[in-house]
C-alpha cells in the first residue's frame, strides 16, 4: 500500500487563518477499490463514526477495523490514513481544535492542551461497551447541530463535543488514577507555560527554582497534580516541537534532535517512536512523499 501523506496545515472547508472555534463534520462514502489511502496528520482532535460497512484506520504502528457503530478518537498530530475494508464503507469525521474545549473557571485547572497532551493516540468504543448509546447520541447530536452561521445550533454542537471529549479524558487521561487532575495554585500552572517557552532547555531543577521549591517536592507535586512524571512531560513537548521542524525544515535529524532538548539521535529516536508510533525518519519520509 502506497503511502502519500499530507500535512494537513489547514483543515477540510477553511480558508485563511484557522478560527479558534473551527469546527468541521464531514460524512464520506468510499469503495474498497477507492485511490490508496493517503497517511496524514493534523493538529485538530478527530472523531469518527462507521456507519455502514468497516472502516480501516491505518497508523503506522497497526491497524484498527472500525465495524458499524464503533466509534474512534484520535489525538493530534497522529499519523493516520483510513480506507475501506469491505466493499463499501460510509462513515462520519468530526475535527476541531482544542481551545473548543477551553472551560473557564475561578478555580485553577490545567489548561486544555494538558489534557489532550494526555490522551492515547486514540480511544474506541464498541457497541457492546458501556455508555456506548450515551455517546453515539451525542455524536449524532454533533452531526444534527452542525452548522457554520446558527448560533444555537454551533451552541449544541460545541455542548454535545464536550460531553464526548469528557468521556475520552476520563477514559484515556484519569484511567490511572480513577480521578480528575486537581484544582492547580497559580504557580503551577504557570510553570507549565514556563516549560513549553524553555521545552529545549528546561530542567527539574530550572522548574523546581521557578517555583521556589525543593527539587524532590515539586516533583512529587508535578506529578501528584498532572498524572505524569516532569520528565515524561518534557519528553511529550519536545516531540511534538519536533514535528514542525521535520515537517517543514531541512535541518538534519540530529541537528533537530539537539534543538529540541535530546541529548542524542539515538534517544530523540527512541521518544519519537514510543509517542509517534514511527521513527522521525519515516515521519519526515511521509511528509515529503505529499511533494513527489
Amino acid at each position: 500500500m502506497d503511502k502519500k501523506p499530507v500535512n494537513e496545515k489547514k483543515p477540510f472547508n477553511t480558508e485563511g487563518k484557522i478560527s479558534s472555534v473551527y469546527i468541521d463534520c464531514i460524512h464520506r462514502k468510499i469503495l474498497k477499490e477507492s485511490p490508496p489511502p493517503i497517511y496524514h496528520y493534523h493538529s485538530e482532535i478527530e472523531l469518527l463514526y462507521c456507519v455502514e460497512g468497516e472502516l480501516a484506520v491505518n497508523l503506522f504502528s497497526n491497524q484498527i477495523i472500525l465495524g458499524r457503530g464503533d466509534f474512534m478518537y484520535i489525538a493530534p498530530n497522529t499519523p493516520h490514513s483510513t480506507s475501506a475494508n469491505t466493499d463499501f464503507n460510509e462513515h462520519i469525521c468530526v475535527k476541531f481544535v482544542s481551545s473548543v474545549l477551553h472551560v473557564p473557571s475561578s478555580h485553577k485547572i490545567p489548561p486544555v492542551d494538558y489534557f489532550v497532551s494526555q490522551t492515547e493516540n486514540y480511544t474506541i468504543l464498541h457497541s457492546s461497551k458501556e455508555n456506548y448509546d450515551y455517546i453515539r447520541n451525542l455524536f449524532f447530536a454533533c452531526v444534527k447541530n452542525f452548522s457554520h452561521d446558527n448560533y444555537y445550533k454551533r451552541l449544541a454542537l460545541r455542548a454535545s463535543i464536550m460531553q464526548i471529549m469528557t468521556y475520552v479524558f476520563s477514559e484515556s487521561v484519569c484511567s490511572a488514577t480513577e480521578e480528575s487532575p486537581k484544582a492547580v495554585s497559580d504557580v503551577f500552572l504557570s510553570v507549565l507555560d514556563y516549560i513549553d517557552r524553555n521545552y529545549a532547555t528546561v530542567t527539574l531543577e530550572d522548574a523546581a527554582n521557578y517555583c521556589s521549591l525543593s527539587y524532590s517536592y515539586f516533583s512529587r507535586i508535578f506529578k501528584s497534580l498532572f498524572n505524569i512524571s516532569f520528565s515524561n512531560y518534557v519528553i511529550k513537548k519536545r516531540v511534538e516541537k519536533s514535528l514542525a521542524l521535520i515537517s517543514n525544515s531541512n535541518h538534519s535529524l540530529n541537528d533537530i534532535a539537539l534543538e529540541c532538548g535530546f541529548a542524542n539521535l539515538s534517544h530523540f529516536i527512541k521518544c519519537f517512536s514510543e509517542e509517534k508510533g514511527m521513527t522521525p525518519k519515516k515521519f519526515r519520509a511521509m511528509v515529503q512523499a505529499k511533494n513527489m
